[in-house]
């Protein structure tokens, strides 16, 4: 008998280390497939990395694999390679990348199996006797008409458009042997729309220069003004992909806020393209995935995690709304979608295109540093451009559920001009502070270093970091006072509200508590498109990704808080957020207004936005991070650590300190902490943080290889964890 084989094997676990077992020298060896395989006193499910000849260890010791999962790789030469630079770039675990890279579907030990849909097709059968049917029952003739429009098929989702009830109708036909049915693996794609709007001279100019360099790798930041039509430039960029027999990865912040988007898909592409997002089952993201890994779509829409679809012929990349931090994951394996998206469109050799009307100061400091190309669109195609920022001073002000005197008149003219309102209050539940008149007593959570929001609709209080609930109380926990009062405001109570004041005009509210799925959003977002007077309260849901033509007027209640944040990203957020709502209005063929309350009318950052556009405001930004030695002009490593105790937090910190100091080059980093983090404790959790920050990011690279082999044999536990933060969004 011959020798077996080894192979190293990626497993999810939190151990920077591979594992090592046995394979039959008569078994094929496939990289990337799955492997059962024993593991302690159970069994994992691992990732085939390499084999070899020969072990540096005992082969006595090593343990032969189980069961060989799959008959080809789930993850190419390709993805092994872009896990591998993501291990190494952000000091993950080889093993959590790798899985972290392949659908959920497949983490476990699930077979691997394509996508297979029933298709019915008519028989050779006789015309005559499928004639005779009009009369003796129409439904079978109604749908064998419809099965002789379509020679290549109907599936079970196209006959149920045609008869909810086809089941019994087919039952019948096929015991006439009128029809027969037999697997695909795919259905076939409906026909794309001919018909393309006019482009722009502004847009016609971008798409040219993007379509000069779609040859080979390059990053084109998309930089236009919320309106100027930056999604027919991505389509008309898909459509030439497309037509190259290449396949395209679009992502997008919130797949359940882009519904238009899906239908501008379909419409111009067919159903040439498959969804993956969150709301999904796992089964149907990895169908979705599966359908695309095997070229049977060419176009990949989803969020995140769709980066990490894989095909043979991937042409394009687009990151849409590429300031957002929904593409940063904060835990498990920390990366950015955006950079990781840039590696792999490098690695390929093929273009990516990042687009925004409210770039990312790294964005646009790589632009000035000439490594991105920077693509503007100043003009919507409508007659008016997007309204500016107005200031409403309401210092000395009496308030309504939030809202001034001031804000009330424009809600109402606009609403009398038959236009729509969209107020934007990022802040869920009915009050945010509920406290003891008497003692100041606040409610507090048990777990979390925050205050419960009061959710009047279902009489609780929730916290909003860690789902923790608790009866509203009637009386202070402190001394016993009846006077407990709740302060502030949140959606639900300026929604209801405004239903008291404009009991005529629809109030649609989008949160995450009043959207319990993407239906419920269709609906309410379908009274918008309906251009009927209405108010849209929301938070930041409706920041992004919506063309409502009929929106005249947007406000924006309680955005003073960001002033006085703690993170030095406080204020881009801000300005991202205030201008990306702002031009949501006045997107028809009506002038938009959009207003700002705000108690700090004379702070630097109000006056700049509303005297200034956002590029300006920009570069201002830029300069102070500039001045402070901050991102985008500094690195930043974070090491974080959770304990029962903060004290054992602390000291984990202190350990991972302590290998670092001695590594040549450690004297020249700016070191912070070990200290407490902002949030220190939550979900019943003390957490603390140790930051390094350097300028010269070779440096901080060079501390790192030195250190990390002695920090990764630093042990975890249930009572203590540590994870490391590479390109921290926050320090």
């Amino acid at each position: 008998m011959p020798p077996p084989r080894f192979a190293c094997f990626a497993i999810a676990l939190p151990l920077y280390r591979v594992f090592e077992y046995a394979i039959d020298n008569k078994a094929p060896v496939i990289v990337g497939a799955r492997y059962r395989l024993p593991f302690a006193n159970g069994i994992k499910t691992g990732v085939l990395l390499n084999a070899s000849e020969h072990s540096e260890f005992d082969p006595a010791r090593i343990k032969p694999v189980l069961e060989q999962l799959d008959q080809h790789a789930i993850l190419d030469e390709h993805m092994l390679a872009l896990v591998r630079w993501m291990s190494d770039y952000y000091l993950q675990p080889l093993g959590e990348v790798v899985f972290q890279c392949i659908p959920g579907y497949l983490r476990g030990a699930r077979a691997h199996h394509p996508l297979r849909v029933k298709r019915w097709r008519l028989t050779a059968a006789d015309a005559d006797l499928i004639d005779a049917l009009e009369r003796r029952s129409p439904r079978q003739f109604e749908i064998c008409q419809a099965l002789r429009r379509q020679p290549d098929g109907l599936t079970a989702a196209d006959l149920k458009q045609i008869n909810p009830h086809w089941h019994a109708v087919m039952k019948a036909l096929q015991a006439k042997q009128v029809v027969r049915w037999e697997w695909i693996e795919r259905p076939l794609s409906s026909q794309p729309s001919a018909k393309l709007p006019v482009l722009s001279d502004e847009q016609h100019g971008v798409l040219l220069d993007i379509e000069s360099g779609l040859d080979r790798f390059a990053v084109h930041l998309l930089d236009g003004i919320t309106g100027s039509g930056k999604t027919e430039i991505y389509l008309r960029l898909i459509a030439d992909r497309l037509a190259a027999a290449m396949q395209v990865i679009y992502l997008v912040p919130e797949i359940g806020l882009t519904d238009q988007l899906i239908e501008r898909v379909r419409s111009r592409f067919g159903d040439c393209f498959a969804l993956s997002h969150s709301g999904l089952t796992e089964l149907q993201r990895y169908q979705a995935w599966d359908r695309f890994r095997r070229g049977e779509v060419s176009i990949m829409l989803g969020t995140r995690s769709s980066l990490f679809s894989q095909c043979d012929r991937l042409g394009l990349i687009i990151i849409d709304e590429e300031h957002d931090h929904s593409y940063r994951q904060e835990d498990g394996v920390r990366y950015h979608a955006r950079d990781v998206a840039i590696k792999r469109a490098q690695m390929l050799d093929i273009p990516i295109v990042l687009g925004s009307a409210t770039p990312s100061l790294v964005s646009i400091a790589n632009c000035a540093r000439e490594t991105y190309f920077r693509h503007r669109l100043d003009q919507r195609p409508t007659r008016y451009p997007p309204p500016p920022l107005q200031l409403i001073d309401v210092r000395n002000s009496r308030f309504d559920f939030g809202c001034s005197a001031q804000t009330f008149a424009r809600v109402e003219k606009h609403l009398q001009q038959n236009g729509q309102v969209l107020i934007y209050l990022n802040r869920r539940g009915f009050a945010p502070v509920v406290m003891c008149h008497e003692c100041g007593w606040q409610a507090l959570c048990r777990n979390c270093d925050s205050r419960m929001t009061m959710h009047q609709s279902v009489q609780t209080l929730l916290c909003h970091h860690c789902g923790a609930k608790q009866a509203i109380p009637e009386t202070c926990a402190e001394c016993g006072h009846q006077e407990v009062r709740h302060y502030g405001i949140g959606t639900e109570q300026l929604e209801q509200g405004l239903r008291q004041r404009y009991a005529d005009t629809p109030i649609l509210r989008i949160d995450r508590d009043s959207i319990a799925s993407r239906d419920a959003l269709k609906s309410r977002l379908r009274q918008l498109q309906s251009g009927e007077p209405c108010i849209l309260i929301g938070t930041q849901m409706i920041a992004k990704g919506h063309d409502y033509p009929a929106i005249t007027l947007s406000v924006i209640l309680d955005a003073d808080q960001a002033l006085f944040s703690a993170s030095y990203r406080s204020s881009e957020r801000l300005a991202q957020t205030l201008f990306q709502v702002s031009g949501r209005s006045g997107r028809g063929d009506r002038q938009g207004e959009a207003i700002l309350q705000t108690r700090f009318a004379e702070h630097p950052l109000m006056q700049a936005l509303a005297r200034r556009d956002y590029r300006v405001i920009a570069d201002d930004l830029l300069q102070e991070r500039r001045q402070l030695g901050f991102p985008p002009y500094a690195r930043v490593v974070i090491f974080r650590a959770d304990a029962v105790e903060l004290k054992a937090a602390l000291a984990k910190l202190d350990e991972i300190k302590a290998l670092l100091q001695p590594a040549r080059g450690f004297a020249e980093l700016s070191c912070v902490g070990p200290m407490p983090a902002l949030m220190t404790r939550r979900i019943g959790r003390y957490r603390a943080q140790l930051c390094l920050l350097a300028q010269d990011y070779q440096l901080l690279r060079s501390v790192l290889a030195q250190t990390m082999p002695e920090i990764q044999q630093i042990p975890g536990s249930s009572r203590v964890s540590w994870s490391i933060d590479v390109d921290a969004y926050d320090l």
